[in-house]
């Protein structure tokens, strides 16, 4: 298994399922299984898949997307800033 990325913007734009088996710590039959039943959306070229970075942030929301609107910046910005606080302690248990 690859790496787990440490903050948002360490996650390419376009994935591999093996490198979203890390991401969300699951193995690669499970990672398949979330393709295949189209949960987690994908493109394929060939006999390759690919998930699109924002399609595996709609799965993690929900498909409720977010309140503001979608830039790889924003996003990266309040998911850093939050795991950040919270290895620093600055985010409490009750909190997360």
């Amino acid at each position: 298994m690859l790496n787990r990325p440490l903050c948002f913007d360490d996650i390419p734009l376009v994935l591999t399922v093996e490198e979203l088996m890390p991401i969300l710590s699951i193995g690669r039959n499970t990672a398949f299984a979330l393709v295949r039943s189209g949960q987690i959306k994908s493109i394929r070229a060939g006999k390759q898949i690919r998930i699109l970075k924002h399609e595996l942030l709609e799965y993690l929301t929900g498909g409720t997307g977010t309140n503001m609107p979608w830039t790889d910046t924003t996003m990266s910005t309040t998911l850093e800033d939050d795991s950040c606080r919270a290895a620093k302690g600055g985010i409490d248990d009750a909190a997360r």
